[in-house]
């Protein structure tokens, strides 16, 4: 293989570790995870690293894989599924490859870090429609021998139940319809109860056991930028945040906008801005990526 063949695979697979640790320590957060995973399957466990020595690891493989692709050429010596189309070139990937990397600049709290983060990445806001939000990367699936099925599939709402809190808080429009992407995701189902919860509703999202799941779409790489504004609270960024909720209001919820950008108070953050971009993250990004469950805690 040619040196230029090698960084694809390099820039590739870094990323892809990358987004795999990422998955690790969003589960385990404060109990850290083993990131010397290089080793033998006869050895003793890795040790367990710090949450910080984690993220720094995560964003450390990002790096490597950047300057990797950038020596990769104009095409990778290997073939990626669909679900890769529009990013299968060492130039595209990398747009992959830094909205990941924007993914973890929130969730470290580098604010500044992510918009520049953002601004290498495939974000797009420009005459948005939901095509353009759905653009992004996925996992893809199929029935084929030697392939998966999309386990998530449950069209009788079996085992995969949406939680009846989706319904009542879902905000209407201005026709008094509930949000557009309540009524996209969510459907009433046969009452089942499990630890307690009783539920009538399940998911619409994944319509099929080959239907793809997200990596990341563009309507994420938005709701991120506008985490990012609010993080950095300046009367600018604030205001930039807000253009960025009502995009995603309007284009995907069917919401009225909001005039101006509010202030302190609300029920669940203390900063109003700050409720309705959760808000926005859990019916936008619903059955996703467990934004909703990191949010909570």
């Amino acid at each position: 293989m040619s040196d230029a063949q090698k960084e694809g695979i390099r820039g590739y697979a870094k990323t892809l570790m990358a987004y795999d640790f990422h998955g690790i320590i969003r589960t385990h957060d404060e109990t850290g995870a083993p990131i010397a995973v290089d080793i033998p399957r006869s050895d003793p466990p890795a040790p367990i690293a710090s949450k910080a020595e984690v993220y720094a690891y995560i964003v450390q493989l990002l790096d490597e894989a950047k300057a990797h692709l950038a020596n990769a050429g104009n095409t990778f010596s290997f073939k990626l599924t669909s679900g890769f189309a529009g990013f299968n070139t060492p130039a595209t990937f990398t747009l992959f490859n830094r909205a990941l990397r924007a993914r973890v600049d929130v969730d470290m709290g580098n604010y500044s870090t992510a918009l520049t983060s953002l601004q290498g990445s495939f974000l797009n806001s420009n005459a948005p429609t939901l095509t353009t939000l759905n653009t992004g990367v996925y996992h893809t699936f199929s029935a084929a021998a030697g392939d998966l099925t999309n386990s998530l599939f449950d069209p009788t709402g079996t085992h995969h139940l949406a939680h009846p809190s989706l319904e009542t808080d879902a905000q209407l429009t201005a026709a008094g319809a509930p949000d557009a992407r309540y009524v996209r995701k969510v459907a009433p189902s046969t009452s089942r109860t499990l630890s307690g919860i009783t539920s009538n509703r399940r998911f619409l999202i994944y319509g099929s056991n080959d239907a793809r799941i997200p990596f990341t779409r563009n309507e994420e790489l938005i709701l991120l930028r506008a985490e990012a504004n609010i993080g950095l609270n300046t009367p600018a960024s604030r205001a930039a945040a807000l253009a960025d909720i009502n995009l995603i209001r309007t284009v995907s919820g069917g919401l009225a906008p909001i005039a101006t950008v509010p202030g302190a108070g609300g029920t669940y953050s203390g900063d109003l801005l700050l409720d309705e971009l959760l808000y926005n993250k859990r019916y936008s990004l619903v059955y996703e990526y467990g934004q909703r469950w990191v949010d909570l805690r």
